[in-house]
């Protein structure tokens, strides 16, 4: 133990003597721990633990009908809910949920909150236990005429009723609907959706005022999830659903039109949810990082072995003086230790503040996402084992190649003979290493950064900028149809008539937005293929809005105020849906059945893109708005500065209701960022990595040729007083810098085509082996190295060769 502080006390002085190379290793290592750590906790924190506070998440799965997409609409109707569950073999249970927003009536100001009708079984099967109360019993499910009991969440109830623990059978108003609360749920636990906030749970249809959902088995409004019993593989359990959903659709074929196949997924890769976005991208920015901690390693490894090397007099002299190999190597490990220890706990704390940036990413809006990472014991534990990693590669392999000197020779050769042999070989393979990694990260940063540029100048169908939008809460604050039809009407007359407004209208979606809508859309007379999915993007709009969004329409006609309720229903489909169904035609006059609605064709518009910029074109229908009532967003065609108009829109709007809540009151240009979220996530990162990777890549260069150069002084004077220029000197200092780098770029060039392969699906506009990007990070490295040998290479000029000669 003595000798074991003496070498901790002896790695302490070294590196205090080397404070440039101690802080420079010890920022490096932090960063680069860092940046994987904290992709980690967001990984944890979303993908691992997809449901907070539930009970072994990896036995759940979700239940996809139809053909799988990463924003499907909900697949099940209750009553298919109901039969798979009570009929299946597989499962220790399923259970069915469906979320939107209510306001929280009868309290003051109204409050709008995400609330989950969900089954009975829904916090049984989740494995959660109540904070307070209890949850729902199984005759509380679709009970017609039944209490509304209503379950809070720990938020809810801590920020609006204080974290009164009396309040367990208080009264409690939903769009103006009395309840009663029986439960809060645990701290944590926030839904069985990853990435999305519920307020509040109650069960499925205890009123009885959507009868319709509940006994029609074309309604499909529930999202399903099931917990799959001890030593049963989803594949098992897919065959099983499978059976009885094919035995469904034999007894009820009319409800059955279209695919439905059945896929189960894991929670972390539910189509349902965040996860379906996040499992493509966070593993690549995972395996990006880890990268750079590679290169980091390799780079502070290489500066440590460069001083071991300078060392190497000392080193043999303390073995001359009986220290043993072992002795020797755990001193210099020790310095190793020490710096990636406190790489380590430097990056602890940063991530600890790193972690909770996801939400940054999130553009503002009202939406309930909740995607946050968190410092737990198994992101702690990645911190160690990445800097245990780090001891490995930066303490030990620089000591082990280090210790292995003969005593004898060294304390006999010159200076000038140390950079030779095996060290000069190693160093110079860490330097292509170096180089090779950095242009691989510097790639595959360059094509993120194209793509997202390429994003932000992609024409998306419609007009973005001039546009006010405003969300409300109509139907969900409890009033009726035609009271909120009455409202709508005069808002946009109210709000038309405003100086600076050109066009207003109403819709129940925006484009490039979180609030994707889908429908069935079955055209008469069509035959459907063998489970061909008839599920569409859908829009309700009025009048004005193809006209305020610049979509034209190229056939037919746009929707009118006299579109209402006791008009035909009538519907306008995009370029893409005409050509699937009626290719050649015109669809002018046809006919469409939605939820159980026929529905006219009135017009064609041309296509535009609904939720991602790089999505393939998908189909969309649009319906009147008042003839299918829904919450209402107003959009604002201004003259000038949409966001200067924001309070006389809103003032405008409260003048015709005081108690209407508003919400996501932006300009549309605002409100399409939340389309790039994860591009945006993708560069940034990937341009952090590439500043790194250029940066270590340069001071690992740099380093090695300016310590070999050194190394030459004897040499070189010797060069110089035998008549050699400065040229010569330049040309000999500089050409072992740019074999090495050009080394380094060859292997550079494989790895970064191996690379990008894996980040293919996330390019747009770009291909993953576009040259000019290639050529240009080629270049940009090659400069790069070339200025970091030119530095040691002008010192060389500028050699005294007696001077040189004298030295030893």
């Amino acid at each position: 133990m003595t000798g074991l502080l003496q070498d901790v006390r002896f790695a302490l002085r070294q590196l205090r003597k080397s404070p440039g190379f101690t802080i420079t290793a010890v920022l490096m290592l932090a960063l680069a721990i860092c940046a994987n750590s904290t992709v980690f906790s967001w990984i944890d924190g979303t993908m691992l633990h997809p449901i907070p506070k539930a009970r072994n998440t990896s036995e759940l799965v979700s239940v996809m009908r139809g053909q799988w997409s990463t924003s499907p609409a909900p697949p099940l109707s209750y009553l298919d809910y109901r039969d798979l569950r009570e009929r299946n073999r597989t499962f220790s249970g399923m259970l069915a949920y469906h979320h939107d927003w209510l306001t929280l009536t009868g309290n003051g100001t109204p409050d709008r909150i995400y609330v989950a009708n969900v089954s009975s079984n829904f916090f049984d099967v989740l494995g959660v236990k109540p904070e307070l109360g209890r949850f729902f019993l199984p005759n509380e499910e679709a009970r017609e005429g039944g209490a509304r009991f209503v379950v809070l969440s720990y938020s809810l109830w801590k920020n609006k009723f204080g974290g009164d623990p009396a309040i367990i059978s208080k009264p409690i108003s939903l769009a103006r609907q009395s309840g009663t609360i029986i439960g809060v749920a645990p701290e944590g636990f926030i839904n069985a959706m990853p990435g999305v906030r519920h307020d509040a749970w109650l069960p499925l249809d205890p009123l009885g005022t959507d009868r319709y959902r509940m006994t029609h088995r074309s309604a499909s409004y529930l999202n399903v999830l099931g917990r799959l019993k001890p030593g049963v593989t989803r594949q098992q359990a897919t065959d099983d659903l499978e059976n009885l959903m094919r035995q469904i659709v034999a007894e009820y074929p009319s409800d059955h039109i279209g695919a439905n196949n059945i896929t189960l997924d894991p929670m972390w890769r539910s189509p349902f949810g965040a996860n379906v976005y996040l499992a493509k991208s966070l593993p690549i920015l995972l395996a990006i990082a880890g990268f750079v901690l590679l290169l980091t390693c390799v780079n502070v490894a290489t500066l440590a072995l460069v001083r071991f090397v300078a060392r190497r007099r000392e080193i043999a002299i303390r073995e001359s003086l009986g220290a043993s190999r072992l002795q020797l190597m755990r001193q210099m490990a020790l310095e190793g230790l020490i710096v990636s220890s406190a790489g380590g706990v430097l990056a602890l704390i940063l991530t600890s503040w790193t972690a909770k940036r996801f939400a940054d990413f999130i553009p503002p809006n009202a939406n309930p996402i909740v995607l946050n990472g968190t410092v737990d014991h198994n992101v702690i534990g990645i911190i160690v084992l990445l800097s245990a990693l780090a001891v490995v590669i930066c303490g030990a392999f620089p000591a082990l190649r280090s210790s292995r000197v003969n005593a004898a020779e060294v304390l006999k050769e010159e200076t000038a003979s140390i950079s030779g042999g095996h060290h000069r070989r190693l160093l110079s393979g860490l330097v292509v290493a170096q180089i090779a990694l950095s242009l691989a990260l510097l790639v595959s940063s360059a094509l993120f950064l194209r793509t997202l540029r390429n994003m932000s100048d992609a024409d998306p169908g419609f007009k973005q900028d001039h546009i006010l939008t405003a969300s409300m809460a109509l139907g969900i604050a409890g009033y009726s149809d035609n009271e909120a039809d009455a409202i709508e009407h005069k808002i946009l007359d109210r709000v038309s008539a405003l100086p600076g407004v050109q066009v207003a209208a109403l819709g129940n979606w925006l484009p490039l937005s979180f609030n994707g809508r889908n429908a069935d859309v079955y055209p008469e007379n069509y035959v459907p293929k063998m489970h061909e999915s008839h599920e569409v993007r859908r829009a309700d709009v009025t009048a004005g809005y193809f006209s305020l969004m610049g979509i034209p329409i190229t056939e037919g006609r746009e929707f009118t105020r006299d579109d209402n309720r006791s008009a035909p229903p009538v519907a306008i489909v995009d370029q893409t849906l005409a050509n699937r169904y009626w290719p050649g035609e015109n669809p002018i006059g046809r006919h469409v059945k939605i939820w159980g609605r026929m529905y006219t064709v009135i017009g064609i518009a041309k296509n535009s893109k609904h939720q991602f910029v790089n999505e393939t074109p998908e189909p969309m229908v649009y319906r009147s708005f008042f003839q299918n009532p829904d919450e209402p967003t107003l959009m604002v065609q201004t003259s000038g500065d949409p966001d200067s108009m924001a309070r006389v829109v809103e003032e405008a709007i409260h003048q015709v209701d005081r108690q209407l809540v508003l919400f996501d009151v932006r300009s549309l240009r605002e409100t399409t960022r939340a389309s790039t979220i994860f591009p945006v996530m993708a560069s940034t990162f990937a341009g952090i990595f590439a500043i790194i990777a250029l940066i270590l890549a340069a001071t690992g260069i740099y380093g090695v040729i300016s310590y070999r150069t050194q190394l030459r002084t004897h040499e070189i004077g010797i060069r110089v007083a035998l008549g050699a220029s400065r040229a010569d000197v330049l040309r000999l200092v500089l050409m072992q810098g740019l074999r090495l780098t050009g080394m380094g770029l060859l292997l550079g060039l494989l790895l970064a085509f191996g690379l990008t392969r894996f980040i293919a699906g996330m390019l747009y506009g770009i291909s993953a082996t576009d040259p000019l990007t290639v050529i240009a990070v080629v270049l940009l490295l090659g400069v790069m190295a070339m200025m970091a040998c030119y530095l040691p290479a002008h010192r060389a000029m500028r050699v005294n060769p007696v001077s040189a000669i004298r030295e030893q």
